[in-house]
């Protein structure tokens, strides 16, 4: 009995030490009241307005992120579109990236999130960075997809991490679509690196540059 009861307080200082920190990264968020309470899924689910407000930002900014990355499919096929081969490869990638657009944009209706208003900059920014990788060349516009992808999983990763401390079994469905969606992302990055991502001009360069500029776009969605 002593042993579980230790294990039970070791859980729930974790999960306390991993909400604290995402409210320590988020310093706005320490005006929260536990006792405040926000329903979500219908009614089906009471969270605390701290556990709220950081599953608000993640699915807001993961909306925000499939926004950008069926515009830059877009983007890439108005440039690329005309070889057969790359296209299929492209709308395969772009209607995978659709479905985790419509799984987040059921999400936010769910859990009751507002919306980033950076969304239509998103829309427009991932566009633009599709059309000049493509414009770049084809490996060029592989890059992008790695650089995007890598940062993304990255992202959904860290996402699945912090959500694992939320026990509650009606969020097993929301872990399991980030969990889909993250793999699919990684399978777009195994799929840009085995098309020559890596034998683009300034490769490193244009890797790092989309990258941290993704890093950029993931805060600043996260907080407007």
């Amino acid at each position: 009995m002593a042993l579980l009861l230790r294990t039970a307080s070791t859980q729930r200082n974790t999960w306390i030490r991993s909400i604290s920190g995402y409210a320590a990264r988020n310093p706005y968020l320490k005006d929260f009241k536990h006792k405040d309470k926000v329903d979500v899924l219908g009614g089906k689910l009471t969270l605390s307005s701290r556990e709220h407000a950081m599953i608000d930002q993640f699915i807001r900014v993961n909306q925000a992120g499939e926004t950008a990355a069926v515009t830059i499919y877009k983007g890439q096929m108005a440039v690329l579109g005309g070889k057969a081969d790359l296209r299929e490869l492209l709308v395969h990638m772009r209607d995978q990236e659709v479905e985790h657009l419509r799984i987040m944009d059921q999400h936010i209706r769910d859990f009751k999130v507002r919306p980033t208003l950076l969304l239509p900059v998103a829309a427009a920014g991932g566009y633009v960075l599709g059309v000049v990788s493509a414009l770049l060349g084809m490996k060029s516009a592989m890059t992008c997809t790695e650089a995007v992808e890598t940062r993304i999983g990255q992202h959904y990763n860290d996402q699945l991490r912090d959500l694992h401390f939320l026990k509650y079994p009606e969020l097993d469905e929301l872990k399991q679509s980030i969990a889909k969606c993250r793999d699919e992302e990684l399978e777009h990055l195994d799929t840009a690196v085995d098309h020559g991502a890596r034998l683009a001009p300034l490769y490193q360069l244009q890797f790092e540059f989309i990258k941290n500029g993704c890093g950029v776009a993931i805060w600043l969605c996260e907080r407007i």
